[in-house]
């Protein structure tokens, strides 16, 4: 078990390793809901704290429950209706995802799966309102699901970036871009409700890497946020190095990273310090260590 965890936490530490990191995200967001859910079963009311789960990490098809709970808009990309939805989807998203990202990089791949799926409930707000008010009966689902939407996005960003990209079937050679458009269409047949949402995941993937080609990046507000946060976890470090003068004196003082080797120019002014009459106790205990780490060094 601990080797489990531990192969999860690497996954997470290794760099462009996005897809596997969105995949397990995705894992973990079900798995956790549907352990939620298990655990309310002991309760006195199941159902009111069932419901509270419902209202507050699944996003409502209603706009108005969308304004009253914007938080689930940010949970709305890793949502997903049944294991067999989680399976599906991973192996998708590691399909078409790894694609996108030998190409883009991972940071740009998961912004366009996580803006995609966001966008794609705008999308689907829009057209439904429209079908609404052409025809009163239309009835919305209570539950959105988005991991497909992101997928989507993910796919048609690919077919966008590479049009003519093969994909090996039994043997057969087809090419990526009728892959996506006959599972986007499958999606609008079996179900037009996730059919939609991942209509406008698909046209918002598709015009993001069209833009980038124009130079234009859409998306750029949020790298930079992404770049931000990388940088804060990076940890800085400040260590003082001296730069000397003919004089035997400090000149000036600037920041250096402190696995750098003492320079030759360096270790001359500190023998020169000893020489004088000083000996090797005249030299600070940071001037020690500098002096051990260039006796060290291999030439």
């Amino acid at each position: 078990m601990r080797s489990v965890f531990s192969d999860i936490l690497n996954a997470f530490r290794k760099n462009n390793n996005q897809i596997i990191q969105l995949v397990l995200i995705n894992a973990f967001v079900f798995l956790s809901i549907a352990l939620l859910k298990f655990s309310f079963r002991f309760f006195a009311d199941p159902n009111f704290y069932v419901e509270f789960v419902q209202k507050n990490i699944y996003l409502n098809s209603s706009f108005l429950e969308l304004i009253r709970r914007p938080w689930t808009l940010l949970m709305f990309p890793f949502t997903n209706a049944s294991i067999l939805d989680v399976l599906f989807n991973g192996l998708a998203l590691f399909w078409f995802g790894s694609i996108l990202v030998d190409f883009l990089g991972g940071r740009k791949t998961i912004i366009i799966y996580i803006t995609g799926a966001i966008f794609s409930v705008f999308f689907y707000l829009g057209i439904w309102t429209v079908l609404n008010i052409l025809n009163r009966n239309t009835a919305n689902p209570s539950v959105l699901y988005g991991a497909s939407a992101g997928i989507y996005a993910v796919m048609f960003a690919a077919v966008a970036l590479l049009p003519e990209y093969e994909l090996m079937f039994f043997r057969f050679f087809i090419k990526l871009r009728i892959v996506a458009i006959v599972f986007l269409v499958l999606s609008l047949l079996l179900n037009p409700h996730a059919g939609v949402l991942n209509l406008g995941a698909a046209t918002f993937g598709y015009l993001q890497v069209k833009f980038l080609r124009t130079g234009l990046n859409i998306t750029q507000p949020i790298e930079n946020f992404f770049v931000w946060v990388s940088k804060l976890k990076q940890p800085q470090k400040k260590v003082i190095i001296k730069k000397y003068s003919s004089v035997g004196e400090y000149s000036s003082r600037h920041f250096f990273d402190d696995t750098n080797v003492p320079n030759q120019e360096e270790v001359d002014f500190l023998l020169d310090k000893i020489n004088k009459g000083g000996g090797y106790e005249s030299l600070t205990k940071e001037e020690k260590n500098r002096l051990y780490k260039a006796s060290q060094r291999k030439d």
